[in-house]
């Protein structure tokens, strides 16, 4: 199969290995075993209507994958899908996966009938805002965050 389809138990491994690819590309380490995805993976399938989790696949190969948090505010009328994490694998990078990736949580969300997409992205991660803005995504506001220390 090659397209878009939802996640399943047999893609964490592949999913693991995209996420290490990830913090390796930001300069981090992040050592997570098997249970530690499995754990998170069954969390979210208790909650279809927050989490929409997506793997992008050649030839049945996951080669990336979209995260997608779907929440609702009183701000917001109809509420806010936030991409919470994209990921494409080096190999794949470049051949409009990414875009079909977003493009297809742009349908879920409108089809769900929110308002609006956000993504946070790391101030460092260049390569991450340059592909937002081309794919049409602008500064509107600025997120802060901190980390809690274990």
């Amino acid at each position: 199969m090659t397209g878009i389809r939802a996640i399943g138990e047999q893609d964490l491994s592949a999913i693991c290995s995209l996420i290490r690819q990830l913090a390796s590309d930001l300069g981090e380490v992040f050592d997570v075993d098997q249970m530690h995805y499995l754990l998170k993976y069954q969390a979210m399938q208790r909650y279809p209507d927050i989490y929409h989790n997506s793997v992008y696949c050649i030839d049945d190969e996951v080669v990336g994958f979209i995260s997608l948090v779907l929440y609702r505010s009183f701000f917001h009328k109809r509420g806010t899908a936030l991409v919470n994490e994209l990921v494409v694998s080096r190999e794949y990078r470049n051949q409009k996966i990414g875009k079909a990736l977003i493009d297809h949580a742009m349908a879920v969300a409108q089809e769900l009938g929110f308002d609006e997409i956000e993504v946070g992205v790391m101030k460092e991660n260049k390569g991450a805002l340059a592909f937002y803005r081309h794919n049409g995504f602008d500064e509107e506001y600025l997120l802060l965050g901190r980390e809690f220390t274990d």
